[in-house]
């Protein structure tokens, strides 16, 4: 794949005129992208070197990686999610029937970059 065509993975319908408008709506889709396929960008919207934390089974770093980009792996790190940890906890004594219960906390996650055309 070309990198021509590894940037029209994120064209809007009707591109702006400037090229950092451009990129900063390439920018938004890659967000949504992102929060489906467990993870968060953490780098200023419009930014040419894109920053991301996922979850180690997110498939984003590899889904990118098949349109062409580039994708650098910068280590680990840690989130607070709101469903963290998760219990199962006995209806009642004794009782083989769980309810799950999910609490805040810390996870692992995988941060990464790439370059946004």
């Amino acid at each position: 794949m070309t990198n021509r065509e590894a940037t029209n993975q994120f064209k809007t319908a009707k591109p702006p005129a400037d090229k950092l408008a451009d990129r900063k709506a390439r920018f938004a889709a890659f967000v949504t992208e992102a929060a489906r396929k467990n993870a968060w960008v953490t780098s200023v919207s419009g930014a040419e070197l894109v920053t991301f934390d996922a979850l180690p089974a997110s498939t984003l770093p590899a889904d990118l990686r098949e349109r062409g980009f580039e994708v650098t792996d910068e280590g680990w790190g840690e989130r607070i999610l709101a469903t963290g940890i998760t219990e199962h906890v006995p209806l009642t004594e004794g009782s083989t029937a769980v309810r799950t219960v999910t609490h805040a906390g810390i996870v692992k996650v995988q941060r990464w970059t790439f370059e946004m055309p």
